[in-house]
């Protein structure tokens, strides 16, 4: 019997309302969180260290509004 509780993920901060932020899952059910500007612009890493809370790319996803 587990006795405590399962932890939760991270909230992302704003990856989890980006745009330009895709979720990737791997077999093992972990989540990172990939932001697609570092395809195109250095300034942004691949995968921000969580929670983001400043992003000068930052761009509001239409489906979270």
């Amino acid at each position: 019997m587990n006795i405590f509780p399962a932890p939760r993920p991270p909230e992302a901060g704003l990856c989890e309302t980006c745009a330009h932020c895709r979720t990737v899952r791997t077999g093992r059910g972990s989540i990172f969180y990939r932001c697609e500007l570092a395809r195109t612009d250095a300034r942004f890493e691949k995968y921000p260290r969580l929670p983001v809370r400043e992003c000068s790319g930052y761009q509001q996803n239409e489906k979270s509004e």
